[in-house]
């Protein structure tokens, strides 16, 4: 379980560093089946992700990014309700229940990965509200300055959905220093292989280009609670797997309950 320390510095931040989740023997169990849904990506006998492609403006120097491995990996399956993770995103979040909203695989290859530009995670998923989602980001390889670690704006949670801001932002390197009447300080933030970091939907992040000999490799786990609606007027890859009702609560064998008090 996270410290009191850590909480606050997460309510403060809206990001904190989980400590350690993974041994080495899991990392690696992890790593080959990455490889492996990569290898069988659209082989009609082997299931699939919900999506496999490249997020990066430019084709040389790809962010790849696999959306669900859950459904396609028996170890991925299971990484989503570890217990140490569900117990913390309760604990930031103050839910009575989680569901997986979805995860995001993001791999920047060695020496060409791109830059993952600055975002908020909640304004990119029109079709739930409240925007209240946390995520554990889970490094699969040591990830730092040289190979493309995540960057975040502390206290940018609390600002609101400012999406419309920061897409205009066409120079990664070039945050300013002031939004409205808010100081803005971008912090890196380097995770070590078998880490889990945590950060709130609405925080802004983005992460700088792999120039490095190492591959970045990392997953994503978007969680919910029991509050998450459903809102049908939004667009997301997950939409076709939605079957309830506008306004309901998400739920359904792809949006998996992984933890209740």
């Amino acid at each position: 379980m996270l410290s009191d320390e850590q909480v606050g510095a997460f309510g403060r931040d809206g990001y904190v560093n989980g400590g350690l989740a993974l041994n080495d023997e899991e990392v690696e169990a992890l790593r080959d089946e990455l490889a492996r849904v990569i290898e069988d990506d659209g082989k009609p006998e082997v299931k699939q992700p919900v999506s496999l492609r490249n997020l990066s403006r430019d084709e040389a120097h790809p962010v790849w990014q696999i959306v669900n491995i859950w459904e396609a990996s028996a170890p991925f399956e299971k990484l989503i309700s570890a217990p140490k993770i569900v117990e913390e995103i309760a604990q930031l979040t103050g839910a009575s229940a989680l569901k997986v909203w979805h995860d995001q695989i993001q791999y920047k290859p060695a020496e060409t990965g791109g830059v993952n530009m600055w975002h908020q995670d909640a304004p990119l998923w029109p079709i739930i509200l409240p925007m209240t989602e946390v995520s554990a980001w889970v490094a699969l390889d040591d990830v730092d300055g040289e190979n493309g670690c995540m960057s975040m704006v502390p206290g940018s949670h609390e600002w609101g959905n400012q999406m419309s801001f920061i897409r205009d932002l066409e120079d990664y390197e070039a945050m300013p220093d002031t939004f409205e009447d808010k100081s803005v300080e971008v912090i890196r933030r380097p995770v070590k292989k078998g880490e889990v970091h945590y950060h709130h939907a609405l925080t802004w992040h983005g992460s700088h280009a792999n120039t490095s000999d190492r591959p970045r490799r990392a997953i994503a786990i978007h969680y919910m609670t029991e509050e998450t609606k459903y809102v049908a007027s939004g667009e997301h890859l997950m939409k076709p797997f939605v079957n309830v009702a506008d306004g309901e609560v998400l739920e359904g064998e792809h949006f998996p309950l992984v933890w209740e008090s």
